[in-house]
């Protein structure tokens, strides 16, 4: 029986299907890298053919965008949790982002999507996709809900806009390290001092 058929002959019920696979590509990107895995590399990995991984997911950055999707809804559950500890729009937002720039390299899947890309590939990943904005608009939105209507936003911020414009932050420290600010600290000075007056009134 060759690969292709033997894969096929491997029972999976098809609601099962997509996370079987998304599984075998956060594998294969662990052990290959972004820029190496292929789609039969996946297929492979699921025991599964070619055929039900392209019935399922129409091209490769469909399935690197169903990987990226599902570690950042990981990432924004997990971010939820930690920023409980916090109760003002100030801290949500650095100690968030914060958060995110020590978690991501942790994740060998989503490290290899994030940051071993090349930047056209990566940006269609996470700047050019609604989902990703819509994560962070999911985690942001409570705190950021409450902050506007005791006036302590400015009017004219727009939450996907800010979402937005902070992936392109992550992105940008995460591929390019900062030369002065080169510790949490110094991180945590730089996004006080230039984030938080970009959004928050009188800060």
């Amino acid at each position: 029986m060759g690969a292709q058929s033997a894969a096929a002959a491997v029972p999976a019920r098809a609601a099962e299907v997509p996370d079987r696979l998304l599984d075998a590509a956060e594998s294969c990107l662990a052990r290959y890298g972004a820029s190496k895995t292929s789609m039969e590399d996946v297929a492979k990995t699921a025991s599964l053919s070619r055929a039900t991984v392209y019935r399922y997911f129409e091209n490769r950055d469909a399935l690197l965008l169903g990987v990226a999707s599902r570690q950042a809804s990981n990432l924004a559950t997990e971010a939820l949790g930690y920023l409980a500890q916090f109760d003002n729009m100030t801290d949500w937002l650095v100690e968030g982002l914060l958060y995110t720039l020590r978690e991501i390299p942790k994740r060998p899947a989503f490290a290899s999507l994030a940051m071993s890309l090349d930047a056209s590939s990566s940006s269609r990943l996470f700047l050019g996709s609604t989902g990703m904005v819509q994560i962070g608009v999911d985690v942001l939105n409570p705190m950021f809900t409450t902050a506007k209507a005791q006036g302590l936003i400015r009017e004219d911020i727009e939450v996907d806009l800010l979402i937005e414009w902070l992936l392109r932050v992550l992105w940008t420290y995460l591929n390019a390290p900062s030369e002065v600010a080169t510790d949490e600290e110094g991180m945590r000075k730089l996004f006080r001092m230039m984030l938080i007056p970009a959004v928050l009134k009188d800060a």
